[in-house]
């Protein structure tokens, strides 16, 4: 569907700013880098922050530097120091990064400016989260359905994660967020980011494929380092209901409980029941595609989880158990 979305011409292109981190990445980071030039995108804004490397990376960069807003290679504080520098640079009235190993499909880019002018509600936007093997083959492992993340399931420790290289957010929710990344979360910064996300405004997401995370057998920190990741997760979601009057938290409690009352309804389609979990939690109602007109749409339509996620949603309240 992506080859669709540059055939539409907009009125306005809204630059759009992608930041690239990268510490001796060299194995894969000149095919992020072209998933990023290659969108053809009329009004892009590319920084790439290195952290010194020394394993051919510079070399991968000098070759694109032509094509690059800007670039720096010197230590850092860590990824999402680095980040942070790169947002510092960056002027686009879109926002997002990818890692030096993850993908964006082709011509994502059209499609996020396509939504962001067209529904001026949203701030905040995901694609449907995608993976990729070594290779660079795109899998679609979906286990969720569309419109699931809200604040109220993250408050209740039911989430899945908000897939980072597929996210792209407006400057003024950066802005009203603080325009900063928390660097004393050193594995899960960006959940943290989504948490002051959260305060202000909703996650939307489209049926549209953006990005996605790739699978390596090396040296890959979001694997070696998944347990101190999953901590800090749990430890930004406590921070966050530790803000809140008792009354509040006391509120979550129950609409936990109702949560999971409701939430079997909704998983197995069982009619009119099923518009109670959506309404509970305030979950958003994605943004589809109308392929008679040509454009994005919506609706109200609610797209249905199979029993099967059922396992896979007992599985994920079990990891996240305190």
């Amino acid at each position: 569907m992506l080859f669709l979305f540059k055939s539409i011409i907009l009125r306005h292109y809204p630059k759009i700013s992608i930041v690239t981190v990268n510490f001796n990445g060299s194995k894969y980071l000149e095919e992020t880098i072209l998933s990023v030039l290659n969108q053809n995108y009329p009004n892009l804004e590319y920084i790439i922050i290195d952290g010194g490397s020394n394993d051919g990376s510079l070399e991968i960069i000098k070759k694109y530097e032509s094509r690059l807003s800007y670039w720096i290679s010197e230590k850092d504080e860590g990824q999402y120091h680095a980040v942070q520098k790169g947002f510092e640079k960056a002027t686009g009235d879109i926002m997002a990064w990818i890692n030096s190993d993850d993908l964006y499909a082709p011509n994502a880019f059209y499609g996020v400016a396509q939504i962001f002018e067209e529904f001026s509600h949203v701030k905040w936007l995901m694609g449907i989260p995608r993976e990729y093997n070594e290779q660079g083959v795109m899998m679609s492992r979906i286990t969720l359905p569309w419109g699931r993340w809200s604040k109220h399931r993250y408050y209740t420790y039911d989430f899945q994660f908000i897939q980072q290289e597929s996210s792209f957010w407006k400057r003024e929710l950066w802005e009203t967020a603080g325009s900063k990344m928390n660097l004393d979360y050193k594995y899960a910064g960006d959940m943290e980011l989504w948490s002051r996300f959260f305060r202000h405004e909703k996650l939307y997401t489209t049926i549209a494929t953006f990005a996605g995370f790739r699978y390596n057998s090396q040296n890959q920190r979001s694997i070696e380092f998944r347990q101190a990741y999953l901590q800090e997760c749990v430890n930004v979601i406590k921070n966050e209901i530790k803000q809140m009057p008792i009354i509040k938290r006391l509120g979550y409690f129950f609409l936990r409980g109702l949560g999971l009352i409701f939430g079997i309804f909704f998983f197995y389609d069982v009619p009119i029941l099923n518009l109670i979990f959506p309404l509970l939690f305030n979950i958003p109602r994605p943004i589809n595609y109308d392929f008679t007109k040509m454009k994005f749409v919506h609706k109200n339509l609610l797209v249905k989880l199979p029993p099967l996620f059922l396992w896979n949603r007992q599985v994920h309240k079990k990891m996240f158990k305190k």
